[in-house]
C-alpha cells in the first residue's frame, strides 16, 4: 500500500510538472490579458491598456546581478533607442515596463528603478505572471505584440521571450529585431477617384488616391445594370497616387471601384 501510495505521488508530482511547463507561453502564442498594480500609484494596469504599442516586459529584483547588467544597456538600447526613432522602424510605438518580483526593501528597489531609468514599474510579487514565461529565476523578458492587425502576427502575440541577461550573450540586437519585425497593417487606398481623362489618342485613365493592391476591384458597365471587371492596361505611381490606364475603352463605358 505505501508503495502504492508513492508511485501515485511521484506520478502526480510528474503531471503537476508537465502541467505548469504547458501553462508557460511559446513564442508565437497570445497573452492572455492580464492585470498588475503600478508601484507607484498602486493603481491597477492591464497589458491591454498598451493597445498600438509593441510591450517590452522586463521582470527583476534589484539585488540580481545580471538585472543590473540589463539595466543600462535596456536604458540605451530599447528605451531611448526607440523614442529618438519615433518607434520602430514602421512607426510603431514601442513601451518598455518593469516588473518588480522583491517585496519590501523599497529603498534598494527605487535605487534601482532609479538607475534603470524605468517609468513605469508593475508589481509581481507571487510571480502569478511571470511564471507563464519562466517557472524560477530572472530577469524574465517578454516582447509582446499590441498592434491589432500588424502584418504577420497576432494582436498579443508574443514575439519574444528569454530568460536570464548576459550569461552567455548580451541580446538587445535580439530584442530589436523582434520589435522591428512588427508592421502596422497597410492603410488601404482611399476609394476616391481623381482626375479622369482620355489622351489625344483615346486611352482613357483615372488616379485613386494611395496604392492600389490585390482587394481592389474595376468594374465597368454600359447601363448600370451588369458590372465586369476590369483589367488595367497599365498601373504606375505618380505623386503617391495610382494611375491606371485602359486603352480599349470607349465612350459611354462607365468605371467604379469596389473593395473585394
Amino acid at each position: 500500500m505505501k508503495r502504492f501510495l508513492l508511485i501515485f505521488l511521484v506520478l502526480l508530482a510528474a503531471f503537476a510538472s508537465r502541467t505548469a511547463l504547458a501553462q508557460q507561453y511559446r513564442v508565437g502564442e497570445v497573452v492572455t490579458n492580464f492585470t498588475l498594480v503600478d508601484r507607484a500609484t498602486q493603481r491597477p494596469v492591464s497589458l491591454h491598456d498598451f493597445a498600438g504599442k509593441i510591450v517590452v516586459l522586463d521582470w527583476f529584483a534589484w539585488w540580481c546581478p545580471f538585472c543590473q547588467a540589463a539595466a543600462p544597456q535596456l536604458l540605451d538600447g530599447i528605451d531611448h533607442w526607440y523614442e529618438t526613432r519615433g518607434g520602430n522602424p514602421h512607426g510603431v510605438p514601442v513601451v518598455h515596463i518593469g516588473v518588480n518580483l522583491q517585496s519590501g526593501q523599497e529603498s534598494q528597489t527605487s535605487n534601482f528603478v532609479q538607475r534603470a531609468g524605468l517609468e513605469l514599474v508593475l508589481q509581481d510579487f507571487n510571480r502569478a505572471v511571470a511564471r507563464r514565461f519562466a517557472s524560477s529565476g530572472q530577469p524574465i523578458f517578454a516582447i509582446i505584440n499590441g498592434v491589432t492587425n500588424a502584418a504577420g502576427h497576432q494582436p498579443w502575440e508574443l514575439i519574444y521571450s528569454q530568460l536570464g541577461y548576459g550569461e552567455t550573450s548580451f541580446p538587445i540586437a535580439d530584442f530589436r529585431a523582434a520589435i522591428d519585425a512588427v508592421q502596422p497593417a497597410p492603410t488601404p487606398a482611399t476609394l476616391r477617384i481623381l482626375e479622369p481623362r482620355v489622351s489625344p489618342s483615346g486611352v482613357f485613365s483615372f488616379e485613386i488616391e494611395g496604392a492600389v493592391d490585390g482587394s481592389l476591384r474595376i468594374e465597368a458597365t454600359t447601363d448600370f445594370s451588369e458590372w465586369s471587371e476590369q483589367a488595367a492596361g497599365s498601373v504606375s505611381m505618380v505623386g503617391g497616387k495610382t494611375r491606371l490606364e485602359f486603352p480599349s475603352a470607349r465612350m459611354g463605358v462607365f468605371f467604379r471601384v469596389r473593395r473585394r
